[in-house]
């Protein structure tokens, strides 16, 4: 008898992929892997075994009868049955204890990882005690690993254990995906390879980057502190793998600095990938850009839950499955989530995160609610995943263990040589809080100024301002509710105003402190925590052109309607004002501030309980998978509507009615889009169009302002207010 694991369509069964050849693949595929975490043994019998149920005569009736074919298998056929379950309880039959946790994997390699237990039918426990057809193919007795490719830490066994199979399951899931891929279309798979090599992106980072030191003027200040951070990260990328902080102020020159670490260190420990992790999808595009200049476009995969390839662009739909690029470019949501998640889709990616460089962005932005998971993934990825991390921000939170904060990281090594010495080299503002203004008083203060930003934490506080100020082609609104296209388009004109001298007074939500590159005379910032407040002071005297250091002032609203997470942060930041008045971007102060907010939050690190409900019981093995996906970075999601005003967003919307494949039509359109959240988009759904599926287009001068944007209510309650 012949056992298949896939048919052809067209084919006769000869040309078909043999079942034992697609487990051998697959195992394979897998215990490669695994090498990245030592745990060859573990991939190769999920790989062995996976598909053990298409070995039934059941499931070879039901590939010949999809295909019209009537051979000594037909008397057996019983419909399609269920395939995946079969290895499962093969092996939990042969070890309950390490059969368990590879019954996880393979049951779930199409579905997801599933409970061990619950009132659900899908429970695996329930699953594993149905009977099943006996397997009829040729297999192999597996010879189990007798312990964990690494130690359990007293503290959070649970956590380690959850964490292992789930990137077993990624093991197991790509490489299924793969093999099967390239039994079908040797064309697609093939797409996959071809990447430069680190040696090669390190080439070329070097080449590019010279270039640009000799373009710049090497005798100003913040150029000679940036050249001082790049010798620092030159240097630290020969140290032993592990944990590492980069503390540098805004303007320092740590995106690039940061990259040069990383390929450096890539180079000497043979690490396979970088990944540089960004927490908002506003500036994820701006920044893959400049990795693409440095190092290629071949090199970088930029992949986020805005991200819609390209329909010809093969390759880059194809990375972004399972991350397998040289360098990847991403964000916090779509980092952590997956890290969580149970979906094989989700999931695909992890194995590759094994044994590369990750450097997170602007670390502060996680949120407090999320930082004990976001730190547990962090850790055990440095711990027992050969991954380097580089926690990059210039407000470094106190993150690092400590008496008062116990779940904080170990053996972090701060790559800058001399934090403070840089700080007080780069210092080009003083801030100061100037005590509680209302809305008109701060519309005066700005109109005092021929050029000057006013940064306030909800859009709906931008439009009071905004509209005090009189109609004046150097007045500008800057926030979320205006489309990207249009808010660079904005910004082009700021930047040329100010470049020339002219009047240029903004008003904008913290979107503008995020990465925006803008050098104003003079700042006001609405009260907030003290990293905020020193994005802020990034905007200001931002090249250092500036004699004396320029003025932040920071300012209260009356009876302000912040929601809690601006409140607490403001009260954290005020009680430094006096102790750090002129100096609140320095490291001390920054210190004490996430030392007091942190403790102040310290019961709410994981708002969702992740770890102390589900994740901490999973040492028993009895692992809650489901729950344990509940865990989100943003619980709140938002909807896309596209703004078609523009002629360019017009034409791209009519386009959308007249083609199948949209892809890269919507990645187009991606510039011409607001994002809302559910009740703003049932306040102004009459006004809006379908063309297509899920697509909401708006194309009333009415309902958006040149100046302002999207009129719809602000957002509601906790939610981020850009």
């Amino acid at each position: 008898m012949r056992f298949y694991a896939h048919s052809l369509e067209g084919q006769s069964p000869e040309q078909w992929q043999s079942l034992e050849e697609h487990l051998l693949n697959v195992a394979r595929l897998a215990m490669g892997f695994a090498t990245y975490f030592s745990a060859e043994k573990w991939a190769a019998i999920l790989g062995e075994n996976h598909d053990l149920g298409k070995g039934t005569k059941p499931w070879q009736s039901y590939l010949r009868r999809a295909n019209c074919i009537v051979d000594e298998f037909a008397e057996f056929y019983q419909g399609h049955p269920a395939h995946a379950l079969v290895g499962a309880q093969w092996l939990y039959g042969q070890s309950p204890e390490v059969g368990k946790l590879l019954a996880y994997c393979i049951a779930g390699h199409h579905g997801g990882l599933s409970n061990w237990s619950d009132s659900h039918a899908s429970a695996l426990e329930t699953r594993l005690e149905q009977k099943y057809p006996e397997v009829a193919a040729p297999q192999r007795t597996p010879e189990f690993p007798k312990r964990l490719p690494f130690l359990l830490e007293r503290e959070r066994p649970g956590f380690q254990l959850q964490f292992f199979v789930r990137m077993l399951f990624s093991c197991l899931v790509d490489a299924d995906y793969l093999d099967t891929e390239a039994s079908f279309d040797e064309k697609r798979s093939d797409w996959r390879s071809g990447y430069p090599s680190m040696k090669e992106l390190h080439s070329r980072f070097r080449f590019n980057f010279k270039k640009l030191r000799r373009e710049s003027d090497q005798t100003t200040t913040v150029n000679r502190q940036r050249e001082r951070v790049l010798l620092d990260c030159v240097k630290a990328s020969g140290l032993e793998p592990g944990l590492f902080s980069l503390t540098v102020p805004t303007g320092g020159g740590k995106t690039l600095a940061s990259m040069a670490f990383a390929l450096d260190h890539a180079a000497k420990y043979l690490k396979r990938r970088i990944i540089y992790v960004i927490p908002f999808t506003s500036i994820i595009e701006q920044n893959a850009g400049v990795f693409r200049e440095m190092l290629g476009h071949d090199a970088v995969l930029e992949h986020h839950c805005n991200f819609i390839p390209e329909d010809s662009d093969w390759r880059t739909r194809l990375a972004s499955e399972n991350w397998d690029a040289p360098v990847v470019v991403t964000t916090n949501v779509q980092f952590f989530d997956s890290f969580y998640a149970n979906k094989p889709s989700k999931c695909r990616k992890l194995h590759n995160v094994a044994d590369s460089v990750i450097i997170f962005d602007e670390v502060q932005a996680i949120p407090v609610d999320k930082l004990r998971p976001c730190l547990e993934v962090i850790r055990e990825l440095s711990l027992n995943y050969g991954v380097t991390t580089v926690l990059c921000t210039a407000t470094q939170p106190a993150i690092e263990f400590s008496e008062q904060f116990k779940t904080g990281l170990k053996n972090v090594r701060e790559i800058i040589a001399d934090v403070p010495s840089l700080f007080s080299a780069l210092k080009r503002t003083e801030e100061f809080f100037i005590g509680e203004l209302n809305v008109s008083d701060v519309a005066e203060r700005i109109l005092k100024n021929k050029q000057g930003l006013c940064i306030v934490n909800t859009r709906q506080q931008a439009l009071d301002i905004f509209a005090f100020l009189p109609k004046s082609k150097g007045n500008f609104h800057l926030s979320a509710l205006m489309y990207p296209a249009h808010r660079t388009m904005k910004l082009a004109d700021i930047r040329k105003r100010l470049a020339d001298k002219l009047p240029c007074r903004v008003i904008s939500t913290q979107l503008i402190e995020a990465g925006v590159d803008v050098d104003f005379p003079c700042v006001l910032r609405a009260v907030a925590g003290i990293d905020s407040i020193a994005q802020a002071a990034g905007r200001c005297n931002r090249n250092g052109l500036s004699e004396p250091p320029c003025k932040v002032d920071v300012f209260s609203f009356p009876e302000s309607v912040d929601c809690s997470f601006f409140r607490q942060a403001a009260q954290s930041a005020a009680k430094l004002f006096d102790k750090y008045s002129g100096r609140l971007t320095t490291p001390e102060c920054v210190r004490e501030y996430f030392a007091d907010f942190f403790w102040k939050n310290e019961q709410r690190m994981d708002v969702d309980g992740i770890i102390d409900n589900y994740c901490v019981p999973a040492y028993s093995g009895d692992i809650q998978f489901r729950e344990i996906a509940e865990f989100k970075m943003i619980q709140s999601a938002t909807i896309p509507v596209v703004i078609a005003l523009e002629d360019a967003a017009v034409k791209l919307v009519s386009a959308l009615e007249n083609v199948e494949h949209r892809g890269g039509i919507l990645r187009k359109l991606q510039q011409f889009t607001v994002q809302v959240y559910p009740y703003q988009l049932e306040e102004i759904r009459g006004w809006l169009e379908t063309p297509a599926p899920g697509v909401w287009v708006l194309r009333s001068k009415e309902l958006y302002s040149k100046e302002t944007g999207l009129k719809c209510k602000p957002p509601e309650g906790n939610a981020f207010f850009g």
